[in-house]
């Protein structure tokens, strides 16, 4: 997933704590990015605060944040190698000529009392959430209006916010054949994230111009100054949210196969360190898949629920709140070059619906000066990528997949290029 200034109003919304959030947790490092009491001015005679939608707005953040973390592509858990039993050998024999997909699923089940193990890396690294550079987060914050002075009032400190989050898994998976149609999996991710924010804030004196003695930052040295820079960054690293699958295949001939699957996402990961959604998922889901020879086209189609989670509500207080429904699709083919070398395509698609999104716009001073802000927004979030990839048998039933993911359009939380490399064996 790199510098998440946006993240700092977005984050903090990611990012707010609550009850039993230490302040260590990356969720607090955006909205203590200006301290505790936000951004505050340090005259004794006029103690001077400075709001920002991008503070305060913290929970459509920690939505956004959310619905991309309970959504990063994971490795699917199908083995490459699949057998179906042959009456007249009484024996199982390989069912497919390729070694399936990377990141989708077919519809084929791996046999009975086969088992699968597998490993795979995968990197992110975020540079834009629905298109706002994380390098270049612009937010103005506005002076507290309790004041009665309105010149006072109208002073802004206009905010260059950069924020770096790269989240890094490691995921293992078991599959295992309960019967001859029917499949048992397991996804277990181990996450680190890590998360950097940084801001450069200038006071600019709409209402007291020439007048330093009413709204100044203090350098080093004590002396005042209209410009001031605030930093913060964290790690996190450790389990991430489980994922079980149940497949079955429920029709399968000697060129179409299709199956039915669930998978049901659990809560593992600790929500407040960004390593996982901090709710319970459940995705049912058809897998359709057609055999021509070496080439085998598929088709996945599947509809999550989300359960409640502090990162769709508030953080600090311990409120939660729905995390947005998903509907995902994946659209793909793969083809065995050889006997020991098959490659992998897939178009894959997510709608999220009713999620919080970002936009750049325009704040207006009093003085009729246009400056760049950022604005939170509800609406739906429809991202699609491209995938590409190929397996390798190098011996026996032992794998080696390489793939990358390429975003076809920058909605979302944005990755330039997502890589993956993995390893597997069947038994």
């Amino acid at each position: 997933m790199k510098r998440i200034a946006v993240l700092l109003g977005l984050c903090a919304a990611v990012g707010c704590a609550q009850n039993n959030v230490s302040s260590g947790k990356l969720a607090l490092l955006i909205p203590d990015l200006f301290g505790a009491n936000g951004l505050t001015l340090p005259n004794p005679s006029h103690q001077a605060h400075f709001n920002s939608a991008f503070q305060s707005n913290f929970a459509p953040f920690n939505s956004a944040l959310a619905s991309q973390l309970n959504s990063l592509p994971i490795p699917s858990p199908a083995s490459g190698f699949t057998y179906a039993f042959d009456s007249s050998l009484g024996v199982y024999t390989r069912s497919t000529s390729s070694f399936g997909p990377i990141l989708s699923e077919r519809a084929e089940t791996i046999g009975k009392d086969k088992m699968f193990f597998g490993f795979a890396f995968q990197h992110f690294g975020f540079n834009s959430l629905d298109g706002v550079d994380l390098n270049r987060v612009q937010s103005v914050f506005q002076h507290d209006q309790t004041t009665p002075d309105v010149n006072i009032k109208k002073d802004i400190i206009t905010t260059q916010n950069r924020i770096d989050l790269q989240i890094n898994q490691a995921i293992s998976f078991f599959t295992y054949g309960l019967t001859d149609r029917l499949d048992v999996s397991v996804a277990i991710p181990i996450v680190s994230a890590n998360l950097s924010a940084s801001s450069d804030a200038t006071i600019q004196r709409i209402g007291t111009a020439g007048d330093d003695t009413v709204h100044y930052f203090l350098d080093a040295n004590g002396n005042r100054t209209n410009v001031a820079s605030f930093t913060n960054s964290g790690t996190s690293q450790g389990l991430g949210d489980v994922l079980v699958r149940v497949k079955g295949n429920v029709f399968r001939s000697d060129s179409v196969s299709f199956a039915l699957g669930l998978d049901v996402r659990m809560p593992t990961g600790d929500a407040a360190d960004f390593l996982g959604s901090g709710a319970y998922g459940v995705k049912p889901f058809v897998a359709l898949s057609l055999r021509n020879r070496r080439v085998a086209p598929h088709i996945n189609l599947g509809y999550q629920w989300n359960g409640d989670s502090i990162l769709a509500g508030d953080v600090r207080t311990g409120l939660k709140a729905r995390l947005p429904r998903q509907l995902s699709y994946a659209v793909g083919v793969d083809a065995g070059i050889n006997k020991k070398f098959s490659l992998a395509f897939d178009l894959l698609g997510q709608q999220i619906f009713s999620a919080e999104r970002l936009r750049n716009t325009t704040f207006t001073a009093a003085n009729g000066q246009n400056f760049q802000q950022i604005a939170f927004y509800t609406g739906g979030v429809n991202a699609n990528s491209f995938a590409a990839g190929f397996k390798l048998n190098p011996i026996s039933t032992l794998l080696v997949s390489f793939n990358a993911i390429i975003p076809i359009n920058d909605v979302g939380l944005h990755a330039r290029v997502i890589p993956l490399v993995g390893v597997s064996y069947t038994f």
